[in-house]
């Protein structure tokens, strides 16, 4: 009756890092759309830029619509490598989660319980701060959206 209650007891500790993984999942599929949408938003200013430039004669409205995107995208290219490290960062914090199972499972079999509560503890530790830097690489490139917003509504104003 002790080993059920001990393996019940495990497995409930094994599943605990399951509430992080689908946290990061969450935070995963948001930064995913994130970098979609700026990927398309790049690729499509590109190609209006390139447009522009095989047009014959540039009118002063273009000229301006091309100093315009050329400071969107100078704007934009930082966005995206903040939201990759933020993927990055997410990517491998769900690793440690999975890794912090895993050494809670061990820790049922093992014969060393300190090497296996050094590592729950550390995986653990190490999956949290990978999380708040994730979170960080998104809040700075919220931040950052925002300029970009002003710079295409300076152009209609």
């Amino acid at each position: 009756m002790q080993d059920i209650e001990s393996a019940i007891q495990t497995i409930q500790a094994i599943l605990a890092p399951a509430v992080m993984l689908t946290a990061v999942a969450l935070l995963l599929l948001s930064l995913n759309s994130r970098h979609s949408s700026l990927v398309n938003r790049i690729r499509l200013l590109d190609h209006e830029a390139r447009l522009l430039k095989n047009k014959r004669r540039l009118l002063d409205l273009d000229k301006m619509r091309l100093g315009n995107i050329k400071e969107q995208q100078r704007l934009l290219l930082p966005r995206i490598k903040y939201i990759r490290n933020g993927i990055l960062c997410l990517s491998i914090a769900a690793i440690f989660f999975v890794l912090t199972s895993f050494s809670i499972g061990l820790g049922y079999f093992a014969i060393s319980a300190n090497v296996t509560q050094t590592m729950i503890h550390l995986t653990f530790i190490a999956g949290m701060f990978l999380v708040l830097s994730g979170i960080v690489y998104l809040a700075v490139e919220m931040y950052l959206s925002y300029r970009i917003i002003l710079v295409e509504v300076k152009e209609q104003m």
